[in-house]
């Protein structure tokens, strides 16, 4: 008897729970830590909960930081990504390299990225993503921070 059902592994993890926490990105140039993210999942019931995007800014007030969250017009929760659109946006000669699955989540103005690898030896990637309309930006790679990079940012520049 023929089999015609094949067993594709599936490439591309999902963003999880595992995921919320502090991202940053890294100035090429300097080194320099330049943008402080956080990705939250969050909301006022269990069966009421989304994920939302922040960003580190001073607030003006005597130098202090405060997150805002990244959205546009009102549109707050970030929405996973169907994957004819994530095919849409990534099937282009600039992202054929390395080779991996993404997974998005946006909303109208800001989208969080996940990137796989093929090969399991490679590291998973993070990208916070702006959006100009329908169209994507160039994704900026960031970093999930880890204990030893929290201190570092908490730490006041001598």
């Amino acid at each position: 008897m023929p089999n015609n059902v094949y067993n594709i592994p599936l490439y591309g993890k999902p963003i999880e729970l595992d995921e919320q926490g502090i991202y940053y990105a890294i100035n090429r140039k300097t080194g320099d830590i330049n943008n402080v993210f956080q990705l939250v999942y969050e909301g006022d019931t269990k069966e009421n909960q989304d994920w939302y995007l922040y960003q580190l800014k001073n607030t003006g007030k005597n130098g202090e930081m405060g997150w805002v969250i990244l959205a546009d017009n009102g549109d707050y929760p970030l929405k996973s990504v169907s994957t004819e659109e994530v095919k849409h946006h990534f099937d282009k000669p600039e992202y054929a390299e390395p080779k991996g699955a993404w997974q998005l989540m946006r909303n109208s103005r800001y989208g969080f990225g996940k990137f796989t690898p093929i090969h399991a030896e490679d590291n998973v990637r993070f990208a916070l993503i702006l959006f100009s309309g329908a169209e994507m930006l160039v994704p900026l790679l960031i970093l999930k921070a880890d204990d030893h990079s929290l201190q570092s940012l908490a730490e006041p520049e001598q």
